[in-house]
């Protein structure tokens, strides 16, 4: 084949691929940025359930003592 159109194929090759690329750099910026109904639940959630989890420590949790020889006077 001819080392000229092998050149110019191999350059439009590389031309898509970096067009495909920079594509798909985009869609996973655009998909970090947007997160899905699936995703915003599970964050609601989790976010919940830290809320409860420092209600139930505070509520449960041991009251602060100070040590013995700290009181002396």
């Amino acid at each position: 084949m001819n080392p000229y159109y092998l050149d110019r194929m191999i350059k439009e090759k590389q031309r898509e691929m970096v067009a495909e690329a920079n594509r798909q750099r985009l869609v996973a910026t655009y998909n970090a940025h947007n997160p899905g109904r699936r995703d915003r639940l599970l964050l609601a959630l989790g976010e919940f359930l830290i809320r409860l989890g420092e209600s139930l420590k505070r509520r449960h949790g041991q009251p602060e003592t100070l040590a013995p020889g700290l009181c002396r006077e």
